[in-house]
């Protein structure tokens, strides 16, 4: 985000009082912020975008005439930061959360707005991947890459290449079929909830695997489950069953 320097912003929503809300919020508590246009469709929301290159858009999910998605692919040069703001749209919003980008709910609360400001303050800018990343993702009901931060900024992850998830305490371990291991600030049940339950199977209380990486099940031992990074998990005895149930249906 640019320093000692005025930050461009353009409003994109069909709903006149949400335009009118955060242009009274930028401008009592965002200093060296601007508004340079405004627009209450995607057709002229992009001639805005194009018009004056702003350094945020505030952008609606839902218009009359499309959405905030079909504005992101009607632009080739994407080098702004978007906050998505929308009144509902769970799917909508998981998509975006799955991208790792930023929302506000209808109506804004103050707090929230602050919040979502301070963290665009510091993003790196990677836009033009990280729309392509939401703009896959959105297109199913799971994303088909995960984003992880990192100290440089974020990396994008090919689901299909992760082989298990273990958890470490509050964190977990994405285990890549590279062989890399991915440490992340977020526990085993948000990845649970996120991805496919049809292809990731919660197998243990600390281990989530990617059924297409599996390449036995061994009944010794108690019970466990041989992946393709030569790893071996075991499997809780309350889940054996179903697990073979599971990957039965799953190989047919």
């Amino acid at each position: 985000m640019k320093e000692n320097n005025i930050i461009r912003i353009v409003i994109v929503d069909d709903d006149i009082k949400s335009i009118e809300s955060l242009t009274t919020l930028i401008s009592e508590y965002c200093p060296g912020f601007e508004i340079v246009g405004t627009a209450n469709n995607i057709e002229k929301g992009a001639g805005e975008i194009i018009r004056t290159s702003p350094d945020i858009v505030f952008l609606d999910v839902e218009m009359p005439d499309g959405n905030g998605f079909d504005l992101l692919r009607m632009l080739q040069n994407r080098d702004f930061e978007v906050v998505f703001i929308t009144a509902h749209n769970k799917y909508a919003i998981n998509a975006i959360k799955h991208s790792a980008l930023d929302f506000l709910l209808k109506p804004f609360e103050l707090k929230e707005f602050l919040e979502t400001i301070d963290r665009i303050k510091t993003t790196n800018k990677n836009s033009n991947l990280k729309y392509d990343v939401l703009l896959e993702n959105i297109n199913g009901n799971t994303p088909k890459k995960l984003v992880v931060a990192s100290s440089k900024g974020y990396e994008y992850i090919p689901v299909e290449t992760i082989v298990r998830i273990e958890s470490e305490r509050s964190y977990a371990r994405i285990f890549l079929e590279n062989g890399r291991v991915i440490m992340v600030s977020k526990c085993l049940n948000d990845y649970q909830n996120m991805l496919d339950p049809h292809t990731f199977f919660r197998i243990h209380n600390s281990h989530l695997v990617n059924l297409n990486h599996v390449i036995m099940y061994v009944r010794n031992d108690g019970g466990y489950v041989e992946m393709t990074d030569k790893s071996k998990i075991p499997i809780s005895r309350s889940k054996k069953d179903l697990f073979i149930n599971v990957m039965q249906q799953f190989i047919s």
